[in-house]
């Protein structure tokens, strides 16, 4: 936080280092409420427990926290009684990855002021993990809530204190100082520290300890008061894939493959942006699979990447040992980069679903000879100024025949990738294999550009009478919709990836998969005006540049 920025909040939170602090004599107050706050005790802790185990809401450089031990006690007796204790055994996630003092255990308590009565209410001992532990130490932490039940009701007091022994031992996403106290004492909000020997680097606001004092006293005012007013999350993560199994499977696969990726990126587009997006998404699809089939996962399934782009999803994923084919309209620059094995993975084929060439199956069960529906597709190759459009008509027979195309007939154990994946989109639910979409771009069934208005609009953050119902959101509630009506048993998350684009759409529960493609999926087809210009759509793919997402 900047010191302007200090300077322009000054009505709000005062600079009080030259203030004796009531937390006693090792301590330090550093920045308080010029106020009294509107909160209540109850709203304060709710949200500072939230804090506690979300360590990532105040500094971006932090992962998450894995709680390794907790001690809920009784104040309402003389001596503190253990109501609730729980020790949680958890691994460091990689031997390789940076770790200070990660198996002590043991709780420290910092020496309070005595006339504060303060009792331990929470005691709560976690490990911080950093977004780069290859680079950043994980260190343990002690995190105290304290009441005051007698002498002071209405008091709430949490420390923070790493498990290290001196300063040069903190890691940098942390104060160095060795414990932080926020405290709400008779209406004031305030931030405490004990500092090490040397405390001159207090006395100036520009140094990043004290900006970083700040920075906690603005989010536990912000918490606080959001709990105060009722605020839910407009977005709730993690709901298919456990969080700290993503959270470990991203760490390793960034760390093995996104040094590579980068320093030998030959597309237009922000290496890092891409690069990072597909790891998330390679780590969350490795979990799902592996919630699904078991951790034999690899035996059991392989993959098609519909619409892979640069093949970097496809280049993780067939690294860790996942047999797949990524197929794209247009052979792109990245393609050269990745290994042999990588390459001969990646084709360059128009999707044609075989539900436009096929005959309906109930005139196959009639006439079992029949390949196609005899339907002619014609295309446009030439049009301009100086020459006639020419028109080539292409028969069931010469799609399925040429190796530029695919039709979408794999084996039964194939699972679909749609990862902004454009035209093909509202497609994938339709083909007849589990799948997992990520939309992005709104196109209909004959691949033209179309809004979608969902069928109920969400409540938007805060504000119930804000309604969302915007191309994206409508796309979104699309995708569900067709996979819903032909028998999917839909799961949604909101991907941890650096897009607003984010949603993946996933089915992978369907008892009417061996009757596929089922007469929904006809009425379906109908219904969206008939996928007539899907052929020509997709063959002018071929003609045009890639889009970047």
């Amino acid at each position: 936080m900047a010191a302007d920025k200090v300077a322009k909040d000054s009505d709000l939170f005062e600079y009080k280092i030259h203030d004796k602090s009531i937390l006693g004599d090792d301590w330090c107050c550093i920045y308080a409420t010029g106020s009294k706050v509107p909160f209540k005790k109850e709203h304060f802790e709710m949200a500072m427990l939230n804090v506690i185990r979300e360590p990532n809401i105040n500094s971006t450089a932090v992962l998450r926290a894995d709680i390794l031990k907790e001690t809920l006690y009784d104040l309402g007796v003389e001596e503190s009684k253990v109501i609730k204790h729980t020790e949680n055994e958890v691994e460091v996630i990689d031997p390789e990855s940076k770790a200070i003092g990660v198996y002590d255990m043991e709780v420290r308590n910092p020496k309070l002021n005595d006339e504060l009565e303060l009792k331990i209410l929470r005691g709560i001992v976690r490990r911080m993990v950093p977004r780069n532990p290859y680079k950043d130490f994980s260190i343990n932490q002690t995190c105290l809530l304290m009441n005051s039940p007698q002498k002071f009701p209405e008091t709430s007091l949490v420390i923070y204190t790493p498990h290290i022994k001196e300063e040069d031992e903190c890691p940098f996403y942390i104060p160095h100082v060795e414990s932080v106290g926020i405290l709400l004492h008779e209406g004031i909000l305030s931030v405490h520290y004990i500092p090490y020997s040397d405390v001159s680097s207090l006395n100036d606001e520009s140094e990043r300890v004290v900006r970083t004092a700040w920075r906690l006293l603005q989010t536990a005012y912000k918490h606080s008061k959001g709990v105060m007013q009722g605020y839910e999350k407009r977005v709730n993560h993690d709901q298919v894939v456990d969080k700290v199994k993503f959270q470990d499977r991203y760490i390793i696969l960034k760390g093995k493959y996104s040094k590579f990726l980068i320093e030998n990126w030959v597309e237009s587009t922000d290496p890092k942006k891409h690069v990072f997006e597909d790891v998330a998404i390679a780590a969350f699809l490795i979990e799902l699979w592996i919630k699904i089939y078991g951790e034999n996962f690899r035996d059991k399934m392989q993959f098609r990447d519909l619409g892979c782009g640069n093949g970097v999803l496809c280049y993780i994923l067939i690294e860790e040992g996942v047999k797949g084919i990524g197929i794209d309209a247009r052979h792109r620059k990245s393609w050269s980069i990745y290994p042999n094995k990588i390459q001969n993975c990646l084709k360059e084929q128009v999707i044609i679903p075989s539900v436009l060439i096929r005959p309906h199956p109930n005139v196959k069960k009639a006439m079992p000879f029949l390949e196609t529906n005899g339907s002619v597709f014609p295309v446009k190759v030439v049009s301009n100024d100086l020459i006639a459009p020419a028109t080539v008509l292409y028969s069931g027979e010469d799609l399925l025949k040429s190796p530029q195309v695919n039709v979408v007939e794999f084996e039964k154990d194939t699972f679909i990738i749609g990862n902004h994946s454009d035209e093909l989109t509202c497609w994938i639910p339709l083909l007849g294999y589990p799948f997992m979409v990520i939309p992005c771009c709104s196109h209909n069934l004959s691949g033209d550009r179309i809004r979608y208005n969902v069928r109920k609009a969400q409540p938007h953050h805060q504000d119930s009478s804000k309604m969302v119902n915007s191309t994206y959101a409508g796309l979104v509630d699309r995708v569900e919709y067709i996979a819903e009506r032909v028998g999917w048993e839909v799961e949604k998350e909101m991907l941890r990836i650096p897009s607003t684009r984010n949603a993946a759409i996933i089915g992978y529960k369907n008892d009417k998969l061996p009757e596929f493609p089922t007469q929904e999926v006809y009425d379906i087809l109908f219904e969206d005006g008939g996928p007539l210009n899907w052929v020509q759509n997709a063959m002018n793919l071929v003609k045009r540049n890639p889009r970047n997402h």
